[in-house]
């Protein structure tokens, strides 16, 4: 019990500094190690030694990993660089994707951290090739909102330290060209994409083969997400396992037959060979967590056989959670890592010593529930769709990935490569294109949920019931382990008091969405882009938010115009939540699949004491900008103004009837085209919001707008440098900012970029 016990201080020690705003200097958290001789004597303290040592190391891993992200004077500058192309490049649909290293400013000759690059429009690059760029740095950053993929730590975990966005390039010739495993894996995609190029789903067996989830469509991550398969199509710790045991067994069985002439005990060369075997192959499949977590059970698992001691299934658990922790103890900030341990350690778990004289089914079926219920509150944690369907089609799916397509595919790919032999890879790539239209069909079905993450106390009383589900308790307690985990599916969300209005500003870098919120009714004005490469911000940043934020269903989608950065986002969310009324400025120019009825000038409605103004929405052959629909919100104590991007034109159209607000949306991101003294001095902001990329390539908000605002005291917030903002305005004329996302949010990884949060009120 000692070393587990240890264990567990250790992994706590590690992961707690995840929860900090600020990291302490190392010397504060080194200090109470001095008296650790003495405090090691005594048994029962031993574990906050154990803790210490972790939180130690912890804190001088992260101070290291911060201090080679890229300086703040360089962020946003175009410069040179040189740099080598690092692990498998993946392509878009408007260009590269890739990673570099070892990379140098050309003229200052300083180095540069590692690189997450992105060529537009550029040619394809392989592994270790060292090239000269003409890129534009910045530092990692991405957009802040309730319930949004946080992009910032995605990159920290990767060590990732800048950005860069690639204007032209220029290979040079290089005699050293390294032959690593990113060039093997390179390779083996490239052999395997031309032997499978003719085959139909062929490249879903390179993602198998080699771990590059790149190459699968947008509908086969649909498919996959919708039936809780994706596990199986990216590396995984059970195929690695499987891996294993096939090397292990053939030597075994070679031993056995008398075809293996060895003077020593077998397992002196089967365990050596299997833990050299798996490691090269976790390499190939590009080592992530779910990779080192089943290569370091097997390897502490065979090499204790050697030792010939038998310590417990939990302390092989606790001792690769430490090391994995240990290696990057900023592993735990993806999901993949803490869903492929809980899977392993819920399994653990559910299904020791409770399958004596079951059958194989039964055994298999049991495993099946004991993940799919284990898991739900990770992904809820995580924002993670979660599929109903699981279970089912992993009892077919897993056996059938596992058993056949896998080691055919392994065999396949030596042969391929040695021989220049499709037929076996050729072979797998048609079971595993039979699967996929099974799991087509069971997608169809029903899609995969996404709820919302119930906090803190809902997460750990809902893991409670989950954990006594499976415990061999769970005949007697079922009623009251059901009641916490459906706890964990219904959220409590607060919701405005009568009369009250809460209008938050997502960050949806350069473009719009904006949520107004009253006591029974949601609104949602403009949604985000959607780009050429697929990303919909709807899909990704304004679903979740809304979800986050307890909003189950709209009574008015209102979509400001036609732009792209106004609308891009309606269709997913039309289709993901119900929609009383779309509302929308440039009729003509909307998505078809939208039912969007006109915005009239004059319009208005009034929910629980809230009333809604449509202030301007001409016809053609007004401008895209000019036909914005313009809405003001209004309290009986205050008001928000939504112009979209309405221009100086329009905005002397509506100098006649009533624009007082507290809160101004600036018009057209703060262009210089908009925001003129005569609006502004009408509207009589006390904040105006900018929301607008960092960076953002059309110079908004512009200079002299901002210092226009300022001149006439209103307070400039910006989406870009606060994410996502709440304001919440009351029948008593007292309009707050009730929170900044980045601030409210922050982790020590965040890009310290918060503006300042006023706390005064009207």
């Amino acid at each position: 019990m000692v070393v587990p016990l240890l264990l567990a201080a250790l992994i706590a020690g590690m992961l707690i500094p995840l929860l900090w705003s600020e990291l302490p200097p190392w010397w504060v958290v080194a200090l109470p190690l001095v008296a650790a001789p003495v405090a090691w004597r005594f048994r029962p303290v031993r574990w906050l030694v154990a803790a210490n040592i972790g939180l130690l190391w912890a804190c001088l891993y992260h101070q290291q990993l911060l201090a080679e992200r890229l300086s703040p004077e360089l962020d946003g500058s175009r410069m040179l660089v040189t740099a080598r192309v690092s692990g498998l490049p993946e392509a878009t649909e408007t260009g590269w994707r890739f990673e570099l290293e070892q990379a140098r400013a050309v003229e200052a000759g300083a180095p540069l951290p590692k690189i997450r690059a992105h060529w537009f429009e550029g040619q394809p690059v392989s592994p270790g090739e060292l090239w000269q760029f003409e890129m534009t740095l910045r530092r990692p950053a991405g957009m802040a909102n309730p319930g949004g993929f946080d992009y910032e730590a995605w990159l920290y975990a990767q060590g990732i330290g800048a950005l860069g966005s690639i204007r032209s390039a220029q290979r040079i010739d290089d005699d050293t060209l390294p032959a690593g495993i990113s060039r093997l894996r390179h390779e083996i995609r490239h052999q395997l994409t031309v032997a499978l190029a003719d085959q139909r789903g062929g490249e879903r067996l390179v993602a198998l083969i080699v771990g590059d989830k790149s190459v699968l469509s947008r509908e086969d991550w649909l498919s996959l997400q919708a039936t809780g398969t994706a596990h199986l199509m990216v590396i995984s710790g059970l195929h690695v396992g499987m891996l294993a045991a096939a090397v292990f067994g053939m030597i075994m069985l070679l031993g056995r037959s008398g075809l293996l002439v060895w003077p020593w005990p077998r397992l002196w060369l089967a365990i050596p060979l299997v833990i050299s075997v798996a490691a090269l192959y976790s390499l190939l499949a590009g080592f992530e967590v779910p990779v080192q977590r089943a290569l370091l059970m097997i390897s502490l698992g065979l090499l204790i056989q050697l030792l010939y001691r038998q310590p417990g299934l939990w302390t092989f658990w606790l001792i690769a959670f430490a090391a994995v922790v240990a290696y990057n103890p900023a592993a735990p900030l993806r999901a993949g890592f803490w869903l492929s341990f809980m899977a392993v350690g819920m399994l653990l778990f559910g299904m020791g010593g409770r399958l004596a004289g079951r059958s194989l089914w039964s055994r298999w079926g049991r495993a099946q529930w004991v993940v799919f219920i284990g898991l739900w509150p990770w992904l809820l944690h995580w924002s993670m769709p979660a599929s109903l369907s699981s279970p089912l089609a992993n009892i077919v799916a897993i056996p059938w990935v596992s058993l056949l397509v896998v080691p055919l595919a392994m065999l396949g790919t030596v042969i391929q490569l040695a021989f220049d032999w499709p037929w076996l890879v050729q072979a797998a790539a048609l079971l595993l294109d039979w699967l996929f239209v099974g799991l087509e069909w069971f997608a169809q079905l029903r899609q995969a949920e996404r709820l919302a993450y119930p906090g803190w106390a809902g997460f750990v009383l809902g893991l409670a019931g989950v954990v006594a589900l499976l415990s061999p308790l769970a005949r007697l307690v079922w009623l009251p382990a059901l009641a916490c985990t459906l706890a964990m599916l219904m959220p409590p969300q607060p919701r405005p008091a009568p009369g009250q209005l809460w209008v938050t500003v997502l960050d949806v870098g350069q473009g719009l969405s904006v949520l107004l919120q009253t006591g029974e009714h949601d609104l949602l004005y403009d949604t985000g882009a959607r780009f050429a490469s697929g990303f919909d911000l709807g899909e990704a940043v304004v679903h979740p938010a809304l979800l986050a934020l307890g909003v189950r269903k709209l009574d008015r989608l209102l979509i400001s115009h036609a732009d792209n950065d106004h609308a891009g986002g309606a269709p997913f969310i039309a289709e993901h939540l119900p929609v009383s009324l779309v509302l929308a400025g440039q009729v003509a120019d909307q998505d078809p699949r939208l039912d969007v009825q006109p915005c009239v000038v004059g319009q208005s409605w009034e929910w629980d004491g809230v009333r809604f103004d449509i202030l301007h929405s001409p016809p053609p052959p007004a401008t895209p900008n000019e036909q914005s629909c313009v809405l003001r919100a209004s309290t009986a104590g205050g008001a928000v103004l939504l112009p979209g991007d309405v221009g100086i034109r329009g905005e002397y159209q509506m100098l006649a009837g009533e624009l007082a607000a507290d809160v101004l949306l600036a018009p057209h991101h703060g262009s210089r085209s908009s925001s003129s003294y005569a609006f502004i001095r009408a509207v009589k902001p006390r904040w105006v919001v900018f929301s607008a990329a960092r960076h953002s390539q059309y110079g908004h908000p512009h200079p002299q707008v901002v210092e226009r605002y300022r001149e006439l005291e209103a307070e400039p917030v910006y989406t870009a440098t606060a994410g996502a903002i709440r304001y919440v305005l009351d029948d008593a004329g007292k309009t707050r900012q009730a929170w900044a996302w980045r601030e409210h949010a922050r982790r020590f990884w965040h890009e310290d970029r918060v503006a300042g949060r006023s706390t005064r009120e009207r």
